[in-house]
């Protein structure tokens, strides 16, 4: 900080003092304006976090429905059943998981979404490929469907996202581009195997 000998007039004052105040002001300034704009970057990433949760659960909903449902309402493919990697059953639940998301997705912070089906009783366990076979539930045993929903976010606050996103593990896509932190949530329902009436 200068220290400049207060005058009677801004025109006697010292050459060394001029400007002094701007100085100060840019020095505390571009600190609090980064902080603020991490604080924002942040935000972000915690919504996104929180709709990928959301996601996860409402595609668990829909697959211990559709797993169940009318094979006819799915171009036949079998009851109790599920492709993990395509199909007329995993593209609904896929559906439903676009849609909890689909806020970040129109404006573009959600850039790539999975669907992914882990066994039951592993949460965070390994993702099943093929055909997927689930049993109704009966009397004695509850039947789960465990659905985990894998998204890249994209850091898309300005020069915050260089310094925030790669912290929390994110990675560059590109050099023009910005970086994108993966995020992941799994949600687990019963599978009642329950069969629906339509007219």
């Amino acid at each position: 900080m200068l220290h400049c000998i207060p005058q009677r007039t801004l025109s006697q004052l010292p050459a060394q003092c001029s400007g002094a105040v701007f100085v100060e002001l840019l020095v505390s300034f571009l600190p609090v304006y980064v902080f603020f704009l991490c604080l924002m970057q942040l935000g972000l990433l915690f919504t996104a976090r929180l709709l990928t949760e959301h996601a996860a659960i409402s595609a668990a909903r829909a697959a211990a429905v559709v797993i169940g449902d009318d094979p006819r309402r799915y171009g036949g493919e079998p009851l109790h059943r599920i492709n993990a990697e395509r199909g007329r059953r995993h593209d609904a639940v896929r559906s439903a998981a676009l849609l909890a998301l689909a806020p970040l997705v129109a404006n573009g912070t959600i850039r790539a979404m999975k669907v992914l089906f882990p066994p039951e009783q592993q949460p965070g366990g390994r993702a099943r490929g093929g055909a997927l076979r689930f049993a109704p539930l009966g009397q004695q045993e509850v039947s789960k469907v465990r659905v985990r929903v894998e998204v890249e976010a994209a850091c898309r606050v300005g020069f915050a996202n260089r310094i925030a996103c790669p912290l929390l593990g994110g990675g560059m896509r590109s050099l023009l581009g910005a970086p994108t932190l993966p995020i992941a949530a799994e949600a687990v329902f019963p599978y009642q195997g329950a069969s629906y009436d339509y007219p």
